[in-house]
């Protein structure tokens, strides 16, 4: 089996010391919506654009994060199958979802053809967006499937979808500063009438979102994650503010 990448591949470093300005480690104009006449970033701020909708980022002094393994799903699957056998079971190769409608929806792995290689792991499912939670590992890359579990509709993400406290925004980020081989930014979903809607994506060159959660409606922690010189991994927390 070829190896995958695991959720969260955090490389990081801030080149500043906690209340520096954010902007030499992270001058990343790109997705700023407009770039400040200095060409520099205001101090402890960074502000850049997702769809219609506008992130601040401010300095947190302290992380409320605790240090994550590396997922498995290879050695987690059997247990969560297990947990939600009543709709979804393995065959071999193949994971079956018996939908809400009574319809089913397959996922089959490829080992055969290198440019349709494709491993699938069932991750769980999220009772807040009504979705089953599938992790993909490919050729030379990785990412997530959610499965609609009314109608089976697929949508791919970039990471583990964390939800907003009132259940109308979906965050789905992914950290790749190293290889390259995913994303390195994050996707904004909103989420009504069960269904999630694109709002928009940001990518980012300079650093990337490590390990996500809503402290309220508009509000994200996150980890604020660079590369130093000897490419050690070293995040910052910081919280991104929605408007």
């Amino acid at each position: 089996m070829k190896k995958y990448l695991p959720l969260f591949f955090i490389a990081g470093m801030i080149a500043a010391c906690n209340g520096q300005d954010l902007s030499d480690s992270a001058s990343d104009t790109s997705h700023i919506e407009e770039a400040p006449s200095i060409g520099k970033v205001p101090v402890n701020t960074d502000t850049f654009s997702v769809g219609n909708r506008s992130f601040t980022i401010h300095t947190l002094e302290h992380s409320s994060f605790d240090k994550l393994s590396d997922p498995d799903y290879d050695s987690a699957e059997n247990s969560l199958l297990n947990k939600d056998k009543a709709h979804v079971k393995r065959t071999g190769d193949t994971l079956q979802f018996t939908l809400n409608n009574g319809e089913t929806r397959i996922l089959a792995n490829n080992t055969k053809d290198d440019d349709k290689y494709c491993i699938f792991f069932y991750a769980g499912y999220l009772p807040d967006i009504h979705q089953y939670l599938v992790f993909g590992s490919y050729y030379e890359s990785s990412d997530y499937v959610l499965i609609n579990a009314d109608n089976g509709e697929l949508t791919h993400v970039w990471g583990v979808p964390v939800v907003s406290p009132d259940h109308k925004y979906v965050i789905c980020a992914s950290v790749d500063l190293i290889a390259g081989f995913n994303n390195n930014g994050f996707q904004l979903f909103s989420y009504r009438d069960n269904k999630l809607i694109s709002e928009g994506d940001v990518q980012f060159d300079k650093w990337g979102p490590g390990q996500m959660k809503w402290l309220d409606n508009k509000t994200i922690e996150a980890e604020y994650v660079v590369l130093d010189n000897d490419m050690n991994e070293v995040p910052k927390p910081v919280k991104l503010v929605m408007k």
